[in-house]
């Protein structure tokens, strides 16, 4: 090869790497392209931060994300969410928001997880408690409705419980009966400005099955059986609410799954056959009967044989293009959150909850080179149930809500764009690897000892045998 030629395959790559540089900065074109599009949408992206930099501080809204002149249909990109789960304008109840970030004059876009702290729009007045049913957590209970009547905040209580509130004891509560109301899930749910759990991971879970839309920030106070998603312990309960109210706090963003379930859908997805979307029609999408209700997964969903002798058969997809067949008990998709639940179980590895993606965990597979993995999150998964299996599964969400699935009936899941705001005790990342510790004692050994020459090894005293015992026991009585 000649020095010139060297020279233009050099040429050639730098021009492309440059091409592709500037490509990762896309420009926001009209629909209509024109040679001064570039210009014209730098000058459109300038105007439109500095309008954001002008507004307030205590203002969430962030710039419009740049868009893509050669981005194709929504239907073909096989992305139909961000990567990171939150929207930027995703708010937390009526008044909760994360707080807009500024560093040396530049707008940070994307969140970092470690910089989200909470920040109220305005002071919050109306707290819901879901407490764990029975008496372990009702003293704790009563204790904290008290305090915050007298703190003159609008206090949401399930209707039995509202009942074991001392009004009649306590002359200065009576006036704040009328403060202390029955909560309505259907009429309620856009009041609530916070949430706080007593009890342990399956409070919380309730708390997310209940809003299953925006939710409001989540304080969990640790009185259950294991506690790895409740950090803070009720004794220093005074202290932490003035830090939660005032809004002083880190908050984590547990992801959840929006999972769709399909009765008799996706006919025209094979193993063998993976059609363009793009080539579907109206007809085609509209045809299978959705259901209604959508169920947001904090933990995972489940799809396994349930009470069936024989082995799940299970077809997954991911973005509509067949994947693998799943033969087993079944198949776990769980969030970061879920990843040390029944996926750890299963052996799925731990996923910090900060990191946006899914896992995908075989239940006792019949190919054991099926391995759990990690999936980016924002991608569309779709289980569905093989034309060819000899009996149902069955679905689950969190645990709850099992429902039997037929033949050809699937279930479409992504990542919502609503997670779940949990108030922090430490910071985002600090608290997990807290938990791992402190609950699921990850990794504590005791240390191996290490070589010391200057002290000598002590001979171990010999252990006596059963009959020395009893000689030793029968000189100690004469």
């Amino acid at each position: 090869m000649n020095q010139g030629s060297k020279h233009d395959i050099f040429t050639s790559s730098h021009q492309r790497r440059a091409q592709n540089a500037n490509e990762n900065v896309p420009p926001v074109l009209d629909h209509e392209s024109n040679e001064s599009g570039v210009s014209h949408n730098n000058e459109t992206l300038n105007n439109s931060n500095r309008e954001v930099m002008k507004e307030s501080e205590d203002d969430c809204v962030l710039p419009p994300l740049p868009k893509i002149s050669r981005r194709p249909k929504l239907g073909a990109t096989g992305r139909t969410h961000s990567v990171f789960a939150p929207s930027p304008r995703c708010n937390f109840g009526p008044k909760g928001t994360l707080k807009k970030i500024q560093n040396d004059e530049e707008l940070i876009v994307i969140q970092d997880p470690s910089s989200q702290r909470l920040h109220w729009n305005a002071p919050p007045s109306n707290i819901l408690i879901i407490r764990k049913p029975g008496l372990s957590t009702l003293p704790e209970f009563q204790i904290l409705v008290v305090k915050l009547l007298k703190r003159r905040l609008n206090v949401f209580v399930a209707s039995s419980d509202r009942a074991q509130v001392p009004f009649d004891s306590d002359a200065d509560l009576k006036e704040s009966f009328e403060r202390c109301i029955p909560f309505d899930q259907k009429d309620d749910l856009n009041k609530i400005d916070l949430v706080i759990c007593l009890g342990g991971d399956g409070t919380l879970l309730h708390a997310s099955s209940v809003f299953q839309k925006n939710c409001p920030p989540v304080l969990s106070f640790s009185m259950g059986s294991l506690g790895f998603l409740t950090p803070f312990d009720f004794q220093f309960h005074d202290k932490i609410l003035d830090e939660a109210l005032s809004g002083k706090v880190a908050v984590l963003l547990r992801t959840r799954l929006k999972c769709t379930i399909i009765k008799g859908g996706l006919n025209n997805l094979s193993p063998s056959d993976t059609p363009d979307l793009s080539s579907q029609t109206s007809e085609t999408s509209t045809s299978s009967d959705v259901d209604d209700a959508l169920n947001l997964a904090l933990n995972e969903v489940v799809i396994d044989r349930g009470p069936n002798p024989y082995l799940s058969n299970i077809d997954l997809y991911i973005n509509d293009k067949f994947i693998t067949k799943v033969q087993g008990d079944g198949l776990i998709i769980s969030t970061p959150t879920g990843s040390t639940a029944y996926g750890m179980a299963a052996g799925a590895s731990m996923v910090h909850p900060s990191v946006p993606a899914m896992v995908l965990c075989p239940i006792c597979p019949h190919s054991l080179s099926f391995r759990p993995i990690v999936v980016p999150a924002g991608i569309d998964l779709t289980v569905k149930v093989a034309e060819d299996a000899r009996l149902t599964a069955w679905l689950s969400v969190d645990g709850r809500n099992r429902l039997e699935l037929l033949q050809n009936d699937s279930v479409k899941m992504t990542t919502s764009i609503h997670p779940v705001p949990c108030i922090c005790r430490f910071d985002q990342v600090g608290d997990w690897f807290q938990s791992l510790a402190d609950i699921l004692h990850w990794n504590i050994r005791k240390p191996q000892l290490s070589f010391d020459t200057k002290k000598k090894t002590e001979r171990p005293e010999e252990i006596p045998t059963q009959g020395e015992e009893q000689v030793k026991t029968q000189d100690g009585n004469e």
